[in-house]
């Protein structure tokens, strides 16, 4: 018998793996895991900016400033075709004005030393201003921001006033009897003087500064219906008028958001 036989091998032996075999295999594995990783975060990582970029997209596509800007000529126009001569009245003033008027009696261009008359008149009047919708506008944005240049500010004319409260006060000088004659006179100057006092410089410029909120208000209207105020459209609305000596990127915010009565909590 021979040697093999007697240790009962049978000659045929099982193959072993190296050492080195298996790190091979461990390291394939571990590529492969890791490229298996890596596709998964690219591709939850597409899936997370798709859904982003079309959020984005749909947040353009329901505000487009320059679309809103473009159509306001059209709306305006719309609501204003009730307005009895399309006119939106942005202010109005009352105020008791006192004129008076004095005479002396006058010879050869002299006065003469009998006196003077005086008359005054006290006139509660109503004074109204309005723009007109048919006059340019100008509607620009600087971010959330609309710009909004409107047509300059008129008076209604005549001013109204009150002719029941109409206060009358005349006297004659010492010589003279001609106080009625000039009461008159004065009177047939009331309508032309509140006129001249309504277009004043001083008068339209306080009259700018108690009009920008209407005006803000009314082109406010016209973003609601075309659903572009609010958050993340626009937030806040500067009104400037005609004849204004400013820039119209100056003009602080009439309007804002925030401070819309709607949104504050009761």
């Amino acid at each position: 018998m021979s040697k093999e036989e007697s240790d009962g091998s049978t000659g045929e032996s099982s193959p072993k793996m190296s050492n080195g075999a298996r790190v091979f295999w461990v390291f394939i594995v571990l590529i492969i895991s890791g490229l298996i990783g890596f596709l998964s975060f690219l591709w939850l990582g597409k899936q997370g900016i798709d859904s982003t970029t079309g959020a984005v997209v749909e947040i353009v596509k329901a505000f487009k400033p320059e679309e809103v800007v473009q159509t306001f000529d059209e709306w305006r126009t719309l609501e204003a075709s009730g307005t009895e001569g399309n006119i939106l009245e942005v202010a109005t003033a009352t105020s008791t004005e006192r004129f008076t008027r004095k005479t002396n009696l006058e010879m050869f261009g002299k006065t003469l030393p009998l006196g003077t008359t005086v008359s005054e008149i006290s006139v509660p009047a109503t004074y109204r201003y309005y723009i007109d919708l048919n006059d340019d506008w100008f509607v620009t944005t600087d971010g959330s921001r609309l710009l909004v240049l409107a047509p300059k500010i008129r008076p209604s004319l005549p001013v109204a006033f009150d002719t029941a409260k109409v206060q009358k006060k005349s006297q004659a000088g010492w010589a003279r009897w001609d106080g009625d004659e000039n009461m008159e006179e004065l009177e047939r100057t009331i309508t032309s003087r509140l006129a001249v006092r309504a277009s004043d410089d001083s008068s339209l410029k306080k009259i700018r500064e108690a009009s920008r909120e209407p005006v803000a208000k009314f082109v406010q209207s016209w973003l609601l219906s075309r659903e572009a105020w609010g958050d993340a459209k626009f937030e806040e609305i500067s009104v400037m008028f005609e004849g204004e000596d400013a820039a119209l990127s100056s003009m602080p915010p009439v309007l804002r958001h925030l401070e819309d009565p709607a949104e504050v909590a009761p």
